[in-house]
């Protein structure tokens, strides 16, 4: 009898051993959440994730989630007047990681590494370098990765690799360009070619270049697309100097490439100023430009004819951000001639917080596991739910081919789209973005002028010089040397 007792008790412990065991884990379990309703407050394109994932993760946990969609444009604002209040009526955010300072800087989200030692993580060993990077500060992990962000060149193969076409170009211009472009200059010369004229014989006027260009709509990274060529060498970022916190965001090589945007803006469509991210990406696949630079998004779209109108699918090639044939040295103070080529890591890429003020953060933080896990961001990023604005940044992302062709790509295609960004993301000098706190008023000061030198309205000299003037303020309000500390600890740079 007391035998078959302590049989019945081990097999009680057992079965208590197995149902604690299933809770320590990341894969979220039946019924775990019943009656619990998480809040994500979050932008499109990115809602499509969430709405992708929740019924069937609802279904599972009897958890309910909510989404509080809202316009790039006043995410930030959203978000941190929901911090400075303590109100708490967010418990996952989605934001872009280039505001790290003062998201993680500020302490107004969750480090997670309680939560993953407790739960654990799908597979940490996939992410990407690049990406851990983004998600930490301080040496702790603040966020899930979730996106991989840096812009990219793309370009019509039927417009650059036509025969015919580089012959009259080689005639007008007295060289031959590469593909893809190595440099802005060659940019200029291309932009202006294929500009005013019917090059892919479709009976309307095409276009040489297109890019972001609307204030408010993260115009400002089609602008240092450009600035880093010529204002910064690899592994060198130019926003700072290190040892003094000066802006450099006047000196000869960001007033360059200030002078080159505007240019530009001759041999694009004639409604970029109204481009943000979304107009941008549908009227190139409508097939108006020979080039664009953008993140990875084009080439979802790319995919798809009947969905977004593409009339590009296959006719694509892909490259890194073309680079210069001077950059300035700011140490020095004098132009470097000789090519220069920098990848940059722009925005960085989209992750996942939990508020310090989340009353559910063990919900939030297995519903966003969920979704970011292998085979199912994997879903996200290829294709197969459309356009998401999430691209590659799990090691298995780029490895698992036959998903992206199930997605709708070609094989060549995506191998050689795949190859682009992995090289940029992988790359142990690339540049990441700007990322202290206040970087987002930098930035917009950054917009705001841009947005003046692309309509004609400001020179480029006058613009870089208001610039700085605004970033010398913003610092001075953060503090100078505490600003300091934070950028060279961004830069990996010793204390002083």
């Amino acid at each position: 009898m007391r035998k078959l007792l302590w049989c019945v008790v081990l097999v009680v412990l057992l079965v208590v051993a197995s149902a604690l065991a299933a809770e320590k884990t990341w894969e979220s379990q039946p019924g775990e959440f019943k009656g619990q309703t998480i809040t994500v407050l979050i932008t499109d394109p990115h809602s499509a994730v969430v709405e992708s994932w929740k019924p069937e993760w609802e279904a599972l946990t009897g958890a309910k989630v909510e989404m509080v969609v809202v316009p790039y444009a006043s995410l930030y604002d959203k978000m941190m007047t929901d911090f400075i209040t303590g109100t708490g009526a967010y418990d996952l955010i989605c934001w872009p990681s280039t505001w790290a300072g003062d998201v993680m800087g500020g302490g107004w989200v969750l480090p997670l590494e309680d939560l993953m030692e407790e739960y654990g993580y799908p597979d940490w060993d996939d992410v990407v370098p690049a990406i851990k990077l983004i998600v930490s500060w301080g040496g702790k992990v603040y966020a899930l990765p979730y996106d991989g962000d840096c812009h990219m060149l793309y370009y019509r193969k039927d417009a650059l690799e036509n025969p015919d076409y580089r012959a009259k170009f080689k005639e007008k211009y007295g060289y031959e360009y590469n593909i893809p472009p190595k440099s802005w200059e060659e940019i200029m010369d291309i932009s202006e070619f294929f500009t005013g004229w019917d090059w892919d014989n479709d009976g309307e006027t095409e276009y040489g270049i297109a890019f972001i260009a609307q204030r408010k709509t993260q115009a400002m990274w089609s602008y240092l697309d450009i600035a880093m060529q010529y204002a910064a060498q690899p592994g060198v970022a130019p926003f700072f100097d290190p040892d003094t916190m000066e802006p450099q965001v006047n000196n000869p090589g960001w007033v360059e490439a200030m002078d080159v945007i505007q240019k530009l803006t001759k041999f694009a469509p004639p409604g970029l100023l109204s481009y943000g991210y979304s107009e941008l990406r549908q009227a190139f696949v409508s097939g108006n430009s020979a080039i664009a630079l953008d993140w990875g998004d084009i080439g979802i779209l790319e995919q798809s004819p009947e969905k977004y109108g593409s009339k590009v699918k296959g006719l694509l090639g892909y490259g890194p951000l073309p680079g210069s044939m001077k950059t300035y040295d700011f140490k020095a103070k004098r132009w470097i001639e000789g090519y220069n080529q920098v990848n940059f890591l722009n925005f960085g890429g989209w992750v996942f917080s939990i508020s310090k003020f989340s009353k559910n953060p063990v919900p939030a933080y297995k519903f966003a596991t969920y979704f970011t896990a292998p085979e199912r961001s994997l879903l996200d990023v290829c294709g197969i739910h459309g356009y998401t604005g999430a691209n590659p940044w799990r090691f298995s992302h780029f490895k698992n081919i036959d998903k992206w062709v199930e997605g709708g790509w070609g094989k060549d295609s995506v191998t050689k789209y795949l190859e682009t960004i992995q090289t940029i993301l992988s790359d142990p000098k690339a540049i990441t973005d700007l990322r202290i706190p206040g970087a987002a008023e930098y930035y917009d000061y950054l917009d705001l002028y841009l947005a003046e030198v692309l309509s004609g309205t400001k020179a480029p000299k006058d613009a870089c010089d208001a610039i700085y003037a605004e970033w010398v303020k913003i610092t001075e309000t953060h503090g100078k040397e505490k600003q300091k500390a934070l950028y060279r600890e961004s830069l990996g740079l010793p204390a002083e």
